[in-house]
């Protein structure tokens, strides 16, 4: 098996922190309280994460095994030879 580590949490963090900080801009600025924006937006946040931290794990697995990191180096030699 191969860990990711903490790069999918990371990458997920930074794309729905992205995402919802206009949202977050908007209501503030529109008057709505930031208890209420809080109370609307983390849930979403929160729902958010939990979506593309998978897909994020297996887009950065897929890019350790494409470039042969980590345990991925002798599965891709670069000296087989070919048919």
């Amino acid at each position: 098996m191969q860990q990711a580590d903490d790069f999918p949490a990371y990458i997920g963090i930074f794309v729905v922190g992205h995402l919802l900080a206009p949202v977050v801009i908007a209501m503030i600025s529109g008057g709505v309280s930031p208890w209420l924006t809080l109370a609307i937006l983390l849930p979403v946040a929160v729902a958010l994460l939990l979506v593309t931290l998978q897909p994020t794990k297996g887009a950065v697995i897929a890019f350790l095994w494409w470039h042969g990191i980590g345990a991925f180096k002798q599965e891709r030699r670069k000296d087989a030879p070919e048919p």
